[in-house]
């Protein structure tokens, strides 16, 4: 599950638009989750991290849906903006 989460986190960030304000949030939004994902695979999740997963996952989700349908290099593109 976690791997599918992981996976799935990592394509939304490679997602759509042309705002470089609300990209960049939305590939911070997904590190946060990404790194919070990682912390996971040396520990048992209690059920309190389950809830911070799923609430980080809904922010990431907010904030990257009008990227679901950008090509990956034009998202590389605006990422070096970002940083």
């Amino acid at each position: 599950m976690k791997t599918i989460l992981l996976s799935f986190s990592i394509l939304l960030l490679f997602s759509a638009c042309s705002d470089n304000t609300k990209i960049c949030d939305c590939l911070e939004a997904g590190e946060k989750l990404q790194t919070f994902s990682a912390k996971m695979f040396s520990r048992e999740a209690s059920t309190k991290d389950l809830s911070e997963m799923k609430r980080l996952k809904k922010i990431q989700l907010e904030k990257c849906k009008d990227f679901q349908t950008m090509d990956g290099q034009q998202m590389l593109d605006l990422k070096e903006e970002c940083e």
